[in-house]
């Protein structure tokens, strides 16, 4: 039998943060700044997008302990899948129907055809963004399918393997992903989006839910964690100083040098004493709201933005801002209570 897994609540603090920094580095992509100050905080934006490496590696970690906390019960696969199902699916394919049939209408212009939309119904979109198929859609989307492929075999990975054996699926998996990197850098095509070149991540992730299960994720091992964060820290920032011009190496090492550096992050925010400073800022009402409705707000937030920006035009870069996070916010406070908390409430039918 499964026993109760604890809560983390500095979790929700940092599923903010991952969802802030994707939604800062979107909403400065494409904007113009003039101002000094404005034009540093644009290319200290960039680094937002490595919010979603943080996103992966909280939910190879999440999940992992779910599966190894109930890989003994006879519900195992059945409630794994269903609540997966409850979790993503009503959101990710509201959102398609609003991306293809109603923003359209707004927007006068014609809907795409079903050859270029399949994908994203089919949770396909980063293998025909990677590979160039004729595809429209929301593309911000495609770490949506980089998850959902994780979680169609990982759950068998986690039943049939033993614990030392699951610490070689995480190995093979972090080598595996390196390699698929460097195979499509030197073919010269975009790795980034690739299911199989961002699998270490969520290994990295799932590592943490090992650890916890051998009691290593304790207050005694802080240092350990700390150290690893700072190590991973300074070829990260070397790396990124480089602002996009990566060599081969760099590139291939990047997303596991992230995972690494947010892997130990997420360590020292669970083990570091309830009175510190990390734990008070992540358990702050505000962060622990928005992470509550981080998943609303990374899919909505790119319309949103589109919206104040380039519909109505506000030149005022500081109103845009503000007007485009405040839109993004209510818009998934309003989905969580309307739609995601009515399919959430299903999920206790499916308990293990």
């Amino acid at each position: 039998m499964s026993i109760k897994l604890k809560h983390y609540n500095e979790l929700d603090g940092i599923r903010a943060i991952a969802v802030i920094m994707v939604m800062f580095y979107h909403f400065f992509k494409d904007v113009t700044v003039q101002n000094d100050i404005l034009l540093i905080v644009q290319k200290l934006s960039l680094f937002g997008k490595t919010g979603v490496s943080l996103f992966f590696v909280l939910s190879g970690f999440l999940i992992t302990r779910i599966l190894l906390n109930t890989k003994r019960d006879d519900s195992y696969f059945k409630s794994f899948y269903i609540k997966r199902v409850l979790r993503i699916f009503p959101l990710y394919y509201f959102f398609l129907l609003i991306y293809y049939f109603v923003v359209p209408l707004f927007l006068h212009q014609p809907v795409a055809g079903f050859s270029q939309q399949v994908w994203y119904w089919t949770f396909m979109q980063n293998f025909a963004l990677t590979f160039d198929w004729n595809s429209v859609g929301p593309i911000h989307y495609w770490s949506l399918s980089v998850e959902e492929h994780f979680y169609l075999f990982w759950p068998l990975v986690i039943y049939y393997c033993s614990v030392k054996n699951i610490k070689w699926a995480i190995l093979s998996l972090c080598v595996i992903s390196f390699f698929v990197r460097f195979i499509l850098i030197e073919n010269r095509i975009e790795e980034s989006l690739f299911t199989f070149a961002r699998f270490d991540e969520l290994a990295i992730g799932s590592f943490l839910a090992i650890l916890e299960l051998e009691k290593k994720l304790v207050t005694d091992n802080l240092k350990k964690f700390v150290a690893i964060f700072i190590i991973f820290l300074l070829p990260l920032i070397y790396i990124s100083l480089n602002n996009g011009y990566y060599s081969l190496l760099e590139s291939c090492a990047r997303y596991l040098v992230l995972a690494m550096v947010y892997g130990s992050f997420v360590a020292i925010a669970i083990i570091t004493e309830p009175k510190s400073w990390i734990k008070k800022t992540l358990n702050n009402h505000i962060l622990k709201t928005i992470g509550k409705v981080s998943f609303g707000l990374y899919v909505y937030h790119p319309i949103c933005f589109h919206l104040i920006i380039n519909e109505l035009r506000i030149t005022n870069l500081t109103l845009s801002f503000l007007l485009s996070f405040s839109l993004a916010y209510i818009v998934s406070i309003l989905s969580f209570n309307l739609l995601e908390k009515k399919f959430l409430k299903l999920k206790e039918r499916f308990s293990y």
